[in-house]
């Protein structure tokens, strides 16, 4: 019987987790199998009797690829007959079709050994940079222009534009990098591009101006380097109280029967900070520790609303999801549901999200109301909410408000 979404309800974590495994094996098996079946194809030129010029047009327009993952399976297919290693790679899951793609062109026979080597279970970015180290690119010249916009971008009719013409169909295999994402070129440099707003444009002519006595040649990288710095020490300033000169910390009584406000002191937030490098510290069952830098949150190992207590040996740094994760097994799951974000309302089309249930038998069901995690360093929302904290309160595993001056 075919899978649904919520037809594996039954199945406990474990086996779950190795019934996804497998799935994923026989994946890299039948990948394999589909390469060897287009290099023969592409070998014979059977395309060319199905009435297609390329074997790409046969791809896209019979087998119904998309145009990215019929480029990816040309590319690694011819590949895979000129070099049989980058079979077994990928056959074995060592090496994904990105990857393929990505060294491809740099193959020889001398060298394709070690760079298969090299590049396994690697990520695309990692290999990039590989790639570039092995073969440093010249800098990038700097350029600032401005941009042309057509009428259709902007939503608006412009008076005596005429209409865009249709767009023609095009079969080339292109897969062009992100905008948004740095390139490596070697050597420890990366090309950055980006598209900024006329605002932004005038401060950057204005930061310029007033640089040029220390920045004479108005450098953008330099620049950029002075603004990020200046950024950081406030993000850190912010986030994790930290600063050149700090208070000295007013000592915490251990044994007063009064409970401690919700706000971490800001000493104990630097301690944290410094302890946990700045990353999660949250830890599976074999010992692999998350270590993401984003959406930081500090954790009370004992949930607050249940201690009424800080202390930095019982205090660590959470990803925003890890620290939900501890909340649920804390408070349960049907508990921490009526704090998630309705499907309507969450964004979980953007790179890393988890994409919210519609079921709704399901505990983790999103219904309206407030996150309970609090980012580090942010002033929780109290709307609607009692002033009083208590032990059923599901912010106790999250951070605590913005940081006070030190």
């Amino acid at each position: 019987m075919p899978l649904t979404p919520f037809s594996l309800r039954d199945l406990s974590d474990r086996d779950l987790l190795a019934a996804l495994r497998a799935l994923a094996g026989r994946d890299t098996d039948l990948e394999a199998d589909l390469l060897v079946h287009l290099g023969e194809v592409d070998a014979r030129e059977l395309y060319l009797g199905e009435g297609h010029p390329s074997l790409f047009a046969y791809c896209t327009e019979v087998l119904h690829f998309s145009e990215s993952v019929a480029y990816h399976r040309i590319t690694a297919a011819r590949a895979a007959r000129a070099f049989p290693r980058v079979l077994e790679a990928v056959r074995s899951g060592e090496l994904h079709l990105s990857a393929v793609r990505l060294l491809a062109p740099q193959l020889t026979l001398g060298n394709h050994g070690e760079l298969i080597d090299r590049a396994r279970h690697k990520s695309k970015r990692a290999i990039e940079q590989m790639l570039a180290d092995r073969a440093p690119k010249p800098d990038v010249p700097q350029q600032v222009r401005r941009l042309r916009v057509s009428a259709a971008v902007l939503g608006a009719t412009v008076p005596g534009a005429s209409s865009p013409a249709a767009p023609r169909p095009t079969f080339e295999p292109q897969c062009p990098q992100p905008q948004s994402q740095p390139q490596p070129l070697g050597a420890g440099r990366y090309k950055i591009t980006f598209t900024a707003r006329a605002e932004t444009h005038a401060k950057l002519g204005e930061a310029r101006a007033l640089l040029r006595h220390a920045i004479p040649d108005g450098d953008l990288a330099k620049l950029f380097d002075r603004a990020l710095e200046a950024l950081l020490r406030e993000l850190r300033r912010t986030k994790f109280a930290e600063c050149e000169r700090p208070r000295s910390a007013s000592p915490v009584p251990t044994d007063s029967n009064k409970p401690a406000r919700r706000h971490i002191p800001a000493a104990i937030k630097r301690a944290v900070a410094a302890r946990d490098g700045g990353r999660c510290t949250f830890v599976t069952h074999d010992g692999r520790r998350c270590g993401s830098r984003e959406a930081l949150e500090f954790h009370h190992a004992q949930p607050f609303a249940r201690s009424h207590r800080h202390r930095a040996e019982e205090i660590t740094l959470r990803c925003r999801a890890h620290n939900r994760h501890a909340a649920i097994l804390d408070y349960g799951a049907d508990h921490m549901a009526r704090f998630r974000r309705p499907p309507h309302e969450a964004d979980w089309t953007r790179p890393g999200a988890s994409r919210p249930t519609e079921d709704p038998a399901h505990p983790l069901r999103g219904t309206p109301g407030s996150h309970p995690e609090v980012s580090a360093g942010t002033r929780p929302r109290l709307e609607n909410r009692s002033p009083r904290w208590s032990a059923d309160s599901p912010r106790s595993c999250s951070s605590t408000s913005r940081t006070t001056p030190p």
